[in-house]
């Protein structure tokens, strides 16, 4: 667990960035999945089919883009992903407004789109004192309290408190999340002004 010293850092670092940023509208992330190839796949016994499982696992590439201004921000699928393994419920954009407590998601199921509009609820974290340089930023590891099997790694200089797929409440930018389906990672990351999201 934190220990409170350790969290004040971290809280000073966020004030701290949040007067750096001041001076800008807002970030644009991209982030790029990746899939582990699991053991049951290297088990299958048709030589042929293994083989192409995992190339299709190897080029598989998701594209994201994240745009955050203030406590609200745009979760994307980009055109450009390639998608060899198709998710079963694929989140074209999730719109996040904290101020609102709005979260409204579009997903794609069966070749049909679905529009939810629900409450952005509270996410809990166990965040942990291991660090992790990521970008030339210092990083925490943190696990969803309602899900254990999302990790994320965010960093305290980067005062945004969005990450992908919806998975926002940590105290700075998430440059790494991991899911039982796939790993996304922080690609780029630039200011933006004059930017409202809807």
């Amino acid at each position: 667990m934190f220990n409170i010293m350790r969290f004040l850092t971290i809280i000073a670092i966020q004030f701290i960035s949040l007067w750096t940023f001041s001076q800008s509208k807002g970030i644009r992330c991209i982030y790029s999945s990746s899939m582990e190839v699991s053991k049951g796949v290297y088990e299958m016994e048709n030589e042929i089919a293994k083989k192409m499982v995992i190339r299709d696992i190897q080029e598989d590439k998701k594209i994201y883009s994240l745009t955050a201004v203030g406590n609200k921000y745009l979760f994307t699928k980009e055109p450009e992903s390639v998608d060899k393994v198709p998710l079963m419920v694929d989140k074209k954009n999730i719109y996040v407004d904290l101020d609102d407590s709005i979260k409204v998601t579009q997903s794609e199921f069966v070749n049909k789109l679905y529009i939810v509009k629900g409450h952005a609820n509270r996410l809990d974290w166990d965040v942990e004192e291991k660090t992790e340089n990521v970008l030339g930023k210092t990083c925490y590891k943190a696990t969803l309290r309602q899900d254990p099997r999302i990790t994320a790694w965010f960093t305290p200089e980067i005062p945004f408190a969005c990450a992908p797929l919806g998975y926002y409440g940590l105290p700075g930018l998430v440059v790494r999340i991991t899911t039982p389906a796939y790993t996304l990672s922080l690609e780029s990351m630039t200011e933006v002004d004059n930017i409202e999201l809807k």
